[in-house]
């Protein structure tokens, strides 16, 4: 037992800044589901959602780049009380007023990774939106593993994201690494 805690003591601590860094498990947090309003949330995100990646140069980041992920669907401004529903019935995200539209965000990682992802395993989508779900999922979890720290990181994502939302906006700006 002294042994134990001698070997124990002389250990360096070593600080994460997240738990997925020190190999902890990703803690799933989707609702108590309600299959009828499940099936409403997974609709809504068919007509109206997206699944983005932003790539954007930054001058804070050791890389030049800044890779962030976005899930969100908008509706008009009337209907903005139904994006409070799906807000709180994921108990994730945010929903904002711009002009006409109103749009529930998820921009967190953690809660990306730990209710927008396991919501969609658990109520999968049907149409193209699915394609671009799993690209996403992918990308999101290269993030968790540390891969948007590396210029070639960033690169493997760009390439990824490349084939999401049918090839993207046609005025994205290219980037050169």
């Amino acid at each position: 037992m002294r042994q134990a805690l001698k070997k124990y003591k002389n250990q360096k601590r070593v600080r994460y800044k997240n738990k997925w860094e020190r190999g902890g498990d990703i803690k799933e947090r989707i609702p108590n589901t309600n299959p009828i309003f499940s099936g409403i949330v997974t609709g809504f995100t068919m007509g109206e959602g997206s699944f983005i990646v932003c790539i954007t140069e930054s001058k804070t980041h050791y890389t030049g780049y800044q890779v962030m992920p976005c899930f969100k669907i908008s509706l008009k401004k009337d209907d903005y009380k139904i994006l409070e529903q799906i807000r709180d019935y994921l108990r994730c995200g945010k929903v904002v007023k711009f002009r006409d539209t109103a749009t529930f965000l998820v921009r967190k990682l953690d809660e990306i990774v730990e209710v927008i992802i396991p919501f969609f395993d658990k109520y999968p989508l049907q149409n193209i939106k699915r394609h671009d779900f799993l690209l996403f999922k992918i990308i999101c979890y290269k993030l968790l593993s540390g891969e948007g720290k590396t210029i070639d990181g960033i690169r493997r994502i760009y390439e990824i994201r490349k084939h999401m939302n049918n090839g993207g906006h046609k005025n994205r700006k290219k980037i050169s690494f």
